[in-house]
């Protein structure tokens, strides 16, 4: 069975963490399927993250690496690089993308929800990176999201002392967008993608990729490329029929061209 499933609804990409009776642990077959999942989601106009179970991912599967301490390098030359890949590939992606997180998420199960764009956690959620209790450095993108997340301080912190952050804390921190209740964390993030997916394909993905960009760009860079940006947008359809919405008083009806 496969542990991250993709299924897709009019332009909505659902990638869902399904190994619950783990904890959606990753292990080589997780990072095997979340790789195939990520590129299932090519073409979607938004793409909506979620798990099955109480823990939206408690990180590396202990028991299989406590199975290869003799190999304990060898074993995570098998997972790492690839997991590498599909989170590169999640955070390339031209669509928004949304996580609903619930519970705790852990280790480089952290760097699923920081490519994320919007962030959707519950009360009971924690964010803990673990790795310094491991004799690990960490994977997941944590050493690349963090400090420009939470910034330099505490990414040192999560990292180096294992500081966990609540629910409250990681949306004032930035980890998050906000918390909702648990029976409604599925339905609000759904009704966000949805949103997101509907929207003005072309820009989103403008938008998506100018604040990535942001953070290395200098100012005259990102106008520049901001000004490539607008131009191109103005060449689609979705440009011409939000322009012509809003002069008119009515709500647009994108079609993502």
């Amino acid at each position: 069975m496969s542990r991250v499933v993709v299924t897709h609804d009019d332009g909505l990409a659902t990638l869902r963490l399904t190994r619950a009776d783990a904890g959606n642990a990753i292990d080589p077959q997780w990072v095997s399927d979340f790789g195939e999942a990520v590129s299932a989601c090519a073409g979607a106009r938004a793409v909506l993250i979620c798990a099955d179970g109480p823990a939206f991912t408690v990180g590396g599967d202990l028991k299989h690496l406590a199975a290869r301490l003799d190999d304990l390098g060898q074993a995570l030359q098998e997972m790492v690089p690839d997991y590498h890949r599909g989170l590169k590939a999640l955070a390339a992606l031209p669509a928004p993308v949304v996580a609903a997180v619930q519970g705790p998420i852990a280790g480089g199960g952290l760097g699923v929800a920081l490519c994320a764009d919007i962030v959707l956690i519950t009360p009971d959620t924690r964010f803990v990176a673990g790795f310094a209790a491991l004799g690990l450095s960490g994977d997941g993108g944590g050493s690349w999201f963090l400090p420009r997340l939470v910034g330099p301080r505490l990414a040192a912190e999560m990292l180096m002392l294992n500081r966990a952050l609540g629910a409250d804390e990681a949306v004032a921190r930035g980890l998050a967008t906000r918390v909702v209740a648990p029976e409604e964390l599925e339905a609000e993030a759904q009704g966000i993608a949805r949103t997101l997916a509907d929207g003005p394909t072309v820009a989103l993905a403008h938008m998506r990729r100018l604040l990535r960009e942001s953070w290395t760009a200098s100012l005259q860079q990102q106008l520049d490329a901001e000004t490539a940006a607008m131009i191109d947008c103005g060449a689609t359809a979705d440009a011409r029929v939000g322009v012509d919405a809003f002069a008119s008083r009515r709500a647009p009806e994108f079609s993502g061209e």
